[in-house]
């Protein structure tokens, strides 16, 4: 569902536009000088407890190294690399203060297998080498992102052979979903498929999709029986809020 995980993000640019300067670039509206208060958007909640879940399989089902890609102030990640401290994360942020902040709370943790770095998708840090990576996350970040091709062909260089890319977007089957990335500022509207063509002319193959989420973010705890409920109905295309991608590198 249309969440506050990005409440307003960067001005979107039209075909043939230029970016706008970095410093007037917007990653998240008013949240951009308070990390803390965006941490707490992400922290708790009845979609981020499943967003975690649906990680956790997924690291179950892929070895190696990982790296998140629009990491935010590492909610998600230190999660992960909590209750994996066999594993290395490494998570990419534009905004150096929730790097610093990210990076703060996993030393408060005591977490040493997780780093964040200042970082775009169409720029990783020099510290990604080629190669490297086996799992490459991205949640709700691709439909903010200036250069698609630039991200996925940093992707590329970054991913080891056999690597999974699990990317997840707002699904804009859904009609309410489809409204607010159109009409909000900032926002935009995720094309799958047009994604996965780009993907997969670099190299990457769609081997799995999945449909997520009835609930919106703001809605921190569902019944038991309202939670079957959503995983029944998130099947059905036009009722997601949310669509993950699940692509490998050959």
């Amino acid at each position: 569902m249309p969440s506050s995980d990005h409440p307003a993000a960067r001005p979107a640019t039209s075909a043939g536009s230029s970016p706008a300067p970095a410093e007037q670039r917007r990653y998240n509206a008013s949240y951009d000088e308070q990390p803390e208060a965006y941490e707490s958007l992400r922290a708790e909640g009845h979609m981020t407890r499943r967003r975690v879940e649906y990680f956790e399989d997924v690291l179950r089902r892929v070895p190696g190294t990982v790296l998140e890609v629009g990491s935010g102030t590492g909610t998600l990640l230190r999660r992960l690399a909590g209750n994996h401290p066999d594993r290395r994360f490494t998570g990419v942020e534009p905004l150096p203060n929730y790097v610093d902040f990210a990076n703060g709370r996993s030393k408060d943790l005591g977490l040493e297998n997780v780093v964040f770095e200042v970082g775009t998708g169409e720029a990783l840090p020099a510290s990604v080498a080629d190669s490297s990576v086996d799992l490459l996350i991205s949640v709700d970040a691709l439909h903010h992102v200036d250069d698609l091709d630039a991200v996925i062909a940093e992707a590329s260089r970054a991913a080891a052979p056999g690597a999974r890319w699990r990317a997840m977007e707002p699904n804009r089957l859904h009609p309410y979903v489809y409204l607010w990335h159109t009409v909000t500022a900032g926002e935009r509207t995720f094309d799958a498929g047009d994604f996965v063509r780009r993907a997969r002319a670099a190299g990457w193959r769609l081997v799995g999709k999945d449909r997520l989420y009835i609930f919106p973010s703001t809605v921190q705890q569902v019944p038991p029986w309202a939670e079957r409920l959503e995983r029944r109905l998130e099947k059905v295309p036009f009722l997601s809020g949310g669509l993950a991608l699940d692509l490998v590198k050959d």
